[in-house]
């Protein structure tokens, strides 16, 4: 009787195996699965087993032992046989995951690169009206901020200046914009300002910026008869200073103008600041006593006593820096 009662034991555990067998099959996953635990079935399997061979009871008892601790061990083979898929699926996972990743930059250029597109329909359009020998704004960030209609008429520049600058520019795609913004104009200054984009990159290379930069200028020299001046980049940041550095003994080598503007830093009002430091370079005469005083006026006034004129309001406490949401 004692036999029957602990084969019925054995039966009812060992029917419960086959169908945990099956439904780990069929899951091809071991993340639901415990080897310690099946590992510890098996050992008290073994230990049953081992009693009745010590104590020489060779019955149907023992027979349900063997069939049970086979259906048992048959899931431990289950069970790497499920870590090899899952393995499996955690490589095409992180495979997927680096293709995304991978195409996500281009995507950013492609919206980018629309975005250029439409600024030169704009310009196309805005080139039929302008005059020839002015004055012309070419960069990124920076110089796509200033509004050049106000800063011009609170600075009283007579000379037509034009802003043909590209939001989140890089240097290794400006080649492409040069015709409609600068061939097309004929201007007799240009004010070049690039890098603002470029060196939100932490690996920027800076050689091989400076050398497109160096590229950039030549195809201007050979294509305009204007004036080239090197605006550098408006940013405290150590790349930013290793540029301009090198930008300032471009501009020796390639008979281009280099100005100083790191006074914007300083400055509450930046955008005011540097286009003070700019428009001294963009008259066609020199400066007289009343544009003097007028300038003295606008980089004196505190934010609060600029009247709503129209002109320029002061940004106290801010810094003129690269848009950080570009890219």
């Amino acid at each position: 009787m004692a036999e029957l009662l602990e084969s019925t034991m054995l039966i009812c555990f060992g029917l419960s195996w086959p169908m945990n067998l099956a439904k780990n099959i069929k899951a091809k996953s071991a993340r639901n699965m415990s080897l310690q635990f099946i590992l510890l079935i098996i050992t008290g399997y073994v230990a049953g087993i081992s009693a009745k061979l010590y104590n020489h009871r060779f019955n149907y008892v023992l027979v349900v032992y063997l069939l049970n601790l086979v259906v048992v061990s048959a899931n431990v083979v289950v069970y790497f046989i499920n870590r090899r898929y899952d393995r499996q699926a955690q490589t095409a996972a992180a495979n997927q995951t680096g293709m995304a990743s991978a195409s996500f930059k281009p995507s950013i250029q492609t919206s980018i690169q629309n975005q250029g597109d439409d600024e030169m329909e704009t310009y196309r359009e805005l080139n039929s009206i302008t005059e020839a020998g002015g004055v012309v704004l070419f960069g990124s960030n920076t110089f796509a901020s200033l509004p050049i209609g106000e800063l011009a008429q609170a600075f009283r520049i007579t000379e037509p200046i034009y802003n043909r600058s590209i939001r989140d520019v890089r240097i290794d795609h400006i080649e492409s914009y040069l015709k409609v913004c600068l061939y097309d104009l004929n201007p007799r200054r240009i004010f070049v300002n690039m890098g603002d984009v470029d060196i939100l990159d932490e690996n920027v290379d800076v050689d091989n910026f400076i050398s497109k930069y160096e590229w950039l200028l030549y195809m201007i020299h050979t294509k305009t008869q204007a004036s080239i001046y090197i605006v550098p980049i408006v940013s405290d940041c150590p790349a930013a200073f290793k540029i301009n550095q090198r930008l300032k003994a471009l501009a020796v080598q390639t008979g281009c103008k280099y100005i100083d503007v790191s006074g914007a830093l300083e400055s509450k009002r930046p955008t005011l600041r540097l286009f003070e430091l700019l428009k001294v370079h963009m008259r066609n005469h020199p400066i007289n006593f009343a544009d003097a005083m007028e300038v003295g006026n606008l980089s004196g006034r505190r934010t609060g006593d600029v009247p709503n004129d129209g002109r320029p309001s002061a940004e106290p406490g801010r810094k003129m820096v690269p848009n950080r949401q570009a890219l």
